[in-house]
């Protein structure tokens, strides 16, 4: 994709995500096991063929940072080839932070080298995408914007930006997160735009008050010129928004009729981020019992685990059992531990006897009422559960906190609660 450079939306921390993004932006989330959220962006991105990628990224970009490094993982790097963390910076007299999507954008254009087209793309999304057909649809359309969409059912639409289109595809109205969808069509957050179009209208909004944000300050102006096309997307797609998304699309990955063909994607990762550079294979003990399971390199098997997605360094024990769950990078399960429809972060330990999570919960998580309601209990990084505690269904523990042993957290808590945490 020769004229072309891209700008990745690592973006912030989300408070739909609780625990998991209490200390990293959410693009730097673990998933699969070995991967990160922003490694499908940027795999997406090197095999289109778009050498030139800055990383917009605000909220703790240290580990981030890290992960990208140079580009190298994802082939991005020599002649002609870059990848650049763009953060925010100290100015002369304040912090210059990025008030919104557009603005953040609008700061970074001295990245750009004379490239005809700027693509933007979300870093925390979970697909497979050459990005080829659609800069030959919008160079065929005439378009200075095409955005791409996923066919949802209209209920879903709600979540999403929404189109009405016409015959040839262009946009001709563009709604938000409607309350009654104008289509089945939801925004994937893939915008294609001309660089000078899109250079006039940042510059147009940038002395308006507040956040600019692309989708209410940007795109409104290009389909009210009648400048906007709509691209369709037909694979799988998941949005890891808040804690249910982010579970439904790790346990998408374990169901075959699913669509998250994970190994025929070709995604990249830095293998020495990801804690596989030099590790053995996953070891399975003599008495391990394991079904339906993602293992990756460097966990230890040697109790039961069903249907779960285990990360590099794990261990559980004989006599633990995991169920529906995910297992990040360096957990410790000990005997007798039972563990149900969790996400259990990195380094965390849960000693003998304890049970953590349960198969159902009847509320939701009392202080994140629409991003945990499926049951899914979360033990945030270097969490601590001690001998015998057990931890009710949709709950929390945040980073770095200790259950004492025998305590008993009950269904849709947070420990501790929001108000009272550092």
């Amino acid at each position: 994709m020769k004229g072309v450079a891209a700008f990745v939306l690592a973006g912030g921390r989300v408070r739909e995500m609780g625990a998991l993004t209490h200390r990293r932006a959410k693009a730097a989330l673990p998933i699969v096991g070995s991967l990160r959220i922003i490694d499908f962006a940027m795999s997406n991105l090197a095999l289109s063929g778009v050498d030139r990628v800055g990383v917009i990224s605000q909220y703790r970009p240290s580990s981030l940072m890290d992960h990208v490094g140079d580009g190298a993982a994802w082939g991005l790097i020599g002649r002609g080839r870059e990848v650049r963390v763009l953060s925010p910076y100290q100015a002369d007299e304040s912090v210059d932070w990025y008030r919104g999507t557009a603005d953040a954008v609008f700061r970074n254009l001295g990245f750009l080298r004379g490239e005809r087209y700027v693509l933007v793309v979300s870093g925390d999304h979970v697909y497979h995408m050459d990005y080829r057909p659609l800069l030959e649809a919008h160079e065929a359309s005439g378009a200075e914007l095409t955005m791409v969409f996923k066919r949802f059912p209209m209920a879903d639409c709600r979540r999403y930006g929404n189109v009405e289109v016409d015959s040839s595809m262009r946009i001709r109205q563009y709604i938000e997160k409607p309350t009654e969808p104008l289509s089945n069509l939801g925004s994937l957050t893939i915008y294609l735009f001309n660089r000078a179009a899109l250079e006039e209208r940042l510059s147009e909004v940038q002395s308006a008050e507040g956040d600019l944000q692309l989708y209410q300050d940007v795109l409104p102006d290009f389909v009210a010129r009648g400048k906007a096309h709509a691209f369709v997307h037909d694979g799988y797609w998941a949005y890891a928004r808040t804690i249910d998304d982010y579970y439904r699309a790790s346990m998408d990955l374990l169901d075959p009729e699913s669509g998250f063909r994970i190994d025929d994607w070709e995604v990249c990762t830095n293998v020495e981020q990801a804690g596989i550079g030099n590790v053995p294979p996953a070891l399975i003990g003599m008495k391990a019992d394991i079904s339906r399971c993602r293992l990756s390199p460097g966990c230890r098997i040697y109790g039961r685990v069903s249907n779960s997605v285990v990360s590099p360094g794990v261990l559980v024990e004989e006599g633990a059992e995991v169920v529906d769950s995910v297992l990040m990078h360096g957990v410790h399960i000990a005997p007798g531990v039972r563990i149900t429809r969790s996400i259990i972060d990195k380094h965390v330990k849960v000693a003998t006897g304890a049970v953590v999570g349960s198969a159902g919960a009847s509320r939701a998580n009392e202080e994140l009422l629409e991003s945990q309601a499926l049951g899914v209990t979360v033990l945030g990084r270097a969490a601590r559960v001690g001998q015998g505690a057990r931890i009710g269904a949709n709950c929390q523990v945040f980073p770095g906190l200790e259950v004492p042993a025998d305590s008993v957290v009950e269904d849709a808590t947070c420990v501790p609660r929001f108000g009272g945490r550092s």
